[in-house]
């Protein structure tokens, strides 16, 4: 049975608990100094074996029949991976569990959207300059065009996961012989341009762009970068999975911290950083959101993808305050009074960026009542029609009462 928020609420001493938990979970993430320090395939970066793929958000409940965008781009890895002769071929390997679709987090890795991460699949590795043992990884962008991310089967898409893996790659991993990249830095200046970092990043992206070009003397990864304004989203993906993870390593079984809200395009997902290796999990619904051809009538798919993770760090959603542009292109589905409201749900801030909210708590969210928001894109249900346009999610807040309540129940 789940908790009542009321109950949670009056048993003091756990309360009492959590907060001093949290307060030490919270000051391990902000002692965190993400770093981008190489792009790696992910058979090396992760041990990823053949015939395994990795997908965002919570285990599926059947890996043999993923949600419609996941199985589209799985298909298109099992092409791009030479296991499969065609489409036909590759959907037989998945549905006879021949081709295994395992949850990317539990490798350490983010992936965004409908994105399917292969053996083959480039990486870019996250590390922690103080704590250089610590990392994450997410997937390498392959610039403008049809992404792996949206989940369609545009076939045009293996062209660019080629490009991405030989091109992009190599040349990417002559700049690291510079040393690593500073991505608090780069977020700071994403900010100070109006991203959200989730939503937006071109601020960010152009930031990168310049650090890049003053490293390398590549015209086309040049104009790739300019061409590509979300370029960013993934190294932030993965620095922000790096900070909550060390909420998550803090060792405190009492944190009510947040360090992960995805979804699999069937389900919706969160992990605690007091049971960081359990999924709480919920029937997902589709973001909503302004549609990129307003003509189009496709259905959007429930919640896929990992990034989420910028929004429990206090980015995406919760930067929108300080991100106009993509504030009013959000306008119409933004809940009243969210600007304050969802401030209430938050930890506080984050010692470098003192104007966001901190790290999304799922106590405060039972106690406040208030539904947490991440701008999280949409694509198509039927795995066929890929980006719809951008999308903001609304959290179901009994997940986070379940979560609690199986917290507490470990506690007592």
């Amino acid at each position: 049975m789940v908790a009542s928020a009321r109950h949670f609420q009056l048993r003091e001493p756990l309360t009492m608990r959590a907060d001093d938990a949290n307060a030490i979970a919270l000051s391990r993430v902000h002692a965190v100094r993400p770093q981008w320090r190489s792009v790696v395939a992910a058979r090396d970066a992760v041990g990823l074996p053949d015939f395994t793929l990795l997908h965002a958000g919570p285990p599926f409940d059947d890996p043999r029949k993923p949600s419609a965008p996941v199985r589209s781009s799985a298909i298109l890895c099992c092409l791009y991976e030479g296991w499969a002769r065609d489409e036909a071929h590759a959907e037989r390997l998945i549905e006879q569990g021949e081709v295994r679709l395992e949850c990317a987090q539990s490798y350490g890795v983010v992936t965004p959207l409908a994105a399917v991460v292969s053996p083959r699949t480039t990486l870019v590795e996250v590390t922690d300059a103080n704590d250089p043992a610590a990392r994450a990884w997410s997937l390498l962008g392959s610039g403008a065009g049809p992404q792996i991310r949206f989940g369609s089967r545009d076939m045009h898409i293996l062209e660019r996961m080629q490009w991405r893996d030989s091109v992009l790659a190599s040349v990417l991993d002559g700049a690291f012989a510079h040393g690593p990249l500073d991505l608090l830095a780069l977020a700071q200046a994403g900010l100070d341009d109006g991203d959200d970092l989730h939503a937006r990043t071109t601020g960010a992206t152009a930031a990168l762009r310049a650090q890049l070009a003053s490293r390398l003397d590549h015209a086309d990864i040049d104009a790739m970068l300019a061409r590509t304004p979300l370029f960013f989203l993934t190294l932030w993906m993965a620095a922000c999975a790096l900070m909550l993870s060390a909420a998550a390593r803090a060792g405190q079984s009492e944190s009510t911290l947040v360090v992960a809200l995805a979804g699999n395009g069937e389900r919706v997902g969160i992990r605690l950083a007091g049971a960081p290796s359990r999924w709480i999990t919920a029937v997902a619904r589709a973001p909503e959101g302004p549609r990129i051809d307003p003509q189009q009538q496709a259905a959007a798919a429930p919640l896929t993808g990992d990034s989420g993770v910028i929004d429990a760090a206090g980015f995406g959603a919760q930067a929108l305050a300080f991100a106009p542009e993509p504030a009013q292109a959000f306008e119409a589905y933004l809940p009243a009074g969210w600007r304050d409201r969802q401030a209430r749900i938050h930890t506080e801030s984050h010692p470098a960026f003192g104007r966001l909210p901190g790290v999304l708590d799922a106590a405060r969210v039972v106690q406040e009542g208030v539904a947490p928001l991440a701008a999280i894109a949409m694509i198509g249900a039927d795995g066929r029609a890929g980006l719809l346009g951008r999308g903001l999610y609304t959290a179901p807040p009994e997940l986070f009462t379940h979560a609690l309540s199986n917290l507490s129940g470990e506690a007592a």
